[in-house]
């Protein structure tokens, strides 16, 4: 390819005055040594005259060498892209192969997700028996609860089925998708019925046993829970559902998203306007945190269509961050995938396993070779705040049956250590190179609590009371509402409150503050407003996810488990006592 001279010179930063005075010196000196052939020193010693000759000649060649282009564009040309180049180890790479079956949504070519007769399993809908709530059924018409929708169709999508035919008894009331500036106030939604359980046949992880079990009520008041929260959890859910769009997903801006509010000093450019599968992802782990799956609640029909418009928007690569910006892209699959991998192990739907495998492969594929973190693109070093929704994903996929390779924990530990700090380092920091804060700290607690297992130091005793410490000076307040603090730190505490009569003291003086903080907040309609510290970039849905997360907490995640090899490696549960 014959490329302009000055183009050529111009790619090694030099001007071409310089490289023509550079050339004009190597061809005197070329002359010189042309002319001493002719005088007494071309009789002197062969192999010296040889030498330098020789020498001389490749000289010439590596100037020439210089001129040469082997990639058409200068460097940092503005008229093309910048193509970054990431080398991955053998082990990574088998991880992130293309699937066989590539998900797109112009064309969808897989067996319906979601449709209620599932072949080759049994129907979805439970046994007579294995239904606790057979009194309350007999008491409602034959239509009360539609049945799950059917997903038979072309267009895999469920048959609009409205929302004002569900009864009180199996849905509670909402208002219709709220304005936030005058939220429209209704009555405290009746008591539903009891959590209908998942179908007998299914084996569910015993991580996620108490969301289904019948003394739910009692097993939440023995973690601090109370009918107070309980009945937030379902005023927000009942919310939830009347604010999901007709496609199945929820609309991130309808409700107030991507509000540039500069938090902590940075302009994010309205991150999150285009969130909706972060916070699709939100809403339905909200619903999944309670016990409602597409197969199996009160709101069959809301999980299913949930999961479905996250089916129809993956890219082929098996992405599920949708049209977020770029601060938001990695937070949006992370969520996305999280939901998807819950309700695969809640389930065992297996026509969720190709959604979830490829959507996992791709998140695997973002994590940094050497780093060991994950952040806004491939090849980018990680922050603690992207590690921590990656580490739940994961865990949650390992439960689903998908395995994770044994190089990624390893890399993520050595995350952890390097955003340690603190004298017992029980405190983190956001990226290696910044000071410790509490946030950080209640994400890195509870990431470390998730890998624990014997003969891991990552978190040790003293490392837990640090972290404990500092989290307990920061109490919920209504005044100061950071739900991302309080998510990770109500998980970290109340995952460590059996370790010590300490650890057990300050979940109780956390939980008082946080369901304080929540009640008196949470809007008549079910709802919380988005005005808080990063509430502007995620919206009302986000920050209505988050607090029911927040208060699901009691039977969320089971303090036990012994499922097999996961409990030999790492566990769902603080430090092993």
């Amino acid at each position: 390819m014959l490329v302009p001279p000055q183009i050529v010179l111009a790619s090694w930063g030099l001007p071409s005055g310089a490289w023509l005075a550079m050339w004009s010196v190597l061809a005197t000196l070329t002359v010189v040594l042309l002319v001493l052939l002719r005088t007494k020193w071309s009789r002197g010693k062969p192999w010296r005259r040889y030498a330098i000759l020789s020498l001389w000649v490749h000289v010439l060649l590596a100037c020439g060498a210089m001129t040469v282009r082997i990639v058409a564009g200068a460097p940092h040309d503005d008229d093309g892209e910048v193509i970054y180049v990431t080398v991955l180890p053998a082990a990574i790479i088998e991880t992130v192969e293309t699937p066989d079956e590539e998900i797109t949504p112009d064309e969808p070519d897989e067996t319906p997700l979601l449709a209620p007769e599932l072949t080759p399993l049994e129907s979805a809908e439970p046994a007579p028996e294995a239904k606790p709530v057979e009194q309350v059924a007999e008491a409602t018409s034959e239509t009360s609860q539609p049945p799950a929708p059917a997903f038979d169709a072309p267009s895999l999508m469920p048959a609009p089925t409205p929302k004002e035919s569900a009864p009180a008894e199996t849905k509670p009331a909402a208002t219709e998708a709220p304005k936030l500036a005058e939220p429209k106030p209704l009555p405290a939604p009746p008591l539903p019925a009891p959590t209908v359980p998942p179908p007998p046949q299914l084996a569910v992880p015993s991580t996620y046993a108490d969301r289904f079990a019948e003394n739910r009520d009692q097993l939440a008041a023995l973690g601090g829970g109370s009918p107070q929260t309980e009945r937030a959890v379902r005023s927000a859910l009942g919310w939830l559902a009347d604010a999901q769009s007709d496609n199945g997903g929820w609309d991130a801006s309808k409700f107030g998203a991507g509000k540039e509010l500069k938090v902590l000093g940075h302009d994010r450019g309205g991150a999150g306007a285009n969130a909706d599968m972060g916070v699709t992802g939100l809403a339905l782990l909200a619903f999944l945190g309670s016990g409602h799956t597409h197969r199996s609640g009160a709101y069959t029909h809301e999980v299913a269509a949930g999961l479905e418009y996250l089916r129809q928007q993956q890219r082929g690569d098996g992405s599920l961050y949708g049209e977020a910006e770029l601060f938001a892209r990695m937070y949006c699959h992370s969520m996305a995938t999280f939901a998807v991998c819950e309700a695969y192990a809640l389930t065992q739907d297996t026509r969720l396993e190709p959604m979830a495998t490829s959507a996992v492969r791709y998140g695997l594929s973002m994590q940094h070779p050497s780093d060991g973190g994950w952040r806004y693109r491939r090849g980018d070093t990680g922050d603690t705040s992207q590690l921590g929704w990656q580490v739940m994903t994961l865990k949650s996929a390992e439960l689903a049956g998908i395995p994770v390779p044994g190089t990624t924990w390893t890399r993520i530990e050595s995350f952890l250590r390097r955003v340690r700090r603190g004298s017992a380092g029980g405190l983190a920091c956001y990226r290696p190179e910044t000071p410790a804060t509490r946030t950080m700290t209640a994400e890195a607690l509870f990431c470390r609590q998730l890998l624990a297992h014997g003969g891991n130091d990552s978190l040790n005793a003293a490392a837990q009371r640090e972290a404990i410490e500092s989290l307990s000076q920061e109490l919920p307040a209504a005044s100061r509402r950071n739900l991302y603090y309080w998510y990770y730190a109500t998980l970290a505490l109340h995952n460590a409150k059996d370790d010590s009569p300490r650890a057990a003291e300050a979940w109780d003086d956390w939980n008082q503050a946080l369901t304080a903080a929540l009640i008196t907040t949470q809007q008549d309609d079910g709802s919380w407003t988005n005005d808080t510290t990063w509430g502007g970039y995620g919206g009302r849905v986000y920050t209505t996810a988050l607090s029911a997360l927040c208060l699901e907490v009691y039977y969320r995640y089971s303090p036990n488990d012994d499922s097999g090899e996961l409990a030999r490696r790492r566990q769902w549960r603080a430090v092993q006592r």
